[in-house]
């Protein structure tokens, strides 16, 4: 199944939010995904510095921002009619 990426960035002081999904292929070595994580992010936010990797989520800040970046394992979109809508259907 296909891994994803969910970097979001805050700014506490506005509220202000973003967030960007990436998929990862091929998906991590068990073990290897915090490093992963600060790749990505480092990738976009070279001035970011981890302060926390806990169940899976870091938190990393770069001075007036706070970075977030999970994986998130995505298999198929769920059936019409279960009671969930993919973005297609609205």
């Amino acid at each position: 199944m296909p891994q994803m990426v969910i970097i979001t960035t805050s700014d506490p002081d506005t509220g202000e939010s973003a967030r960007a999904v990436f998929e990862v292929t091929p998906p991590p070595e068990p073990g290897r995904e915090r490093a992963v994580l600060g790749e990505l992010v480092a990738g976009i936010h070279p001035g970011a510095v981890e302060h926390t990797f806990a169940d899976g989520i870091a938190t990393f800040a770069d001075g007036r921002r706070v970075i977030t970046a999970t994986f998130q394992v995505t298999g198929a979109p769920p059936a019409r009619g279960d009671g969930q809508a993919t973005l297609f259907d609205l």
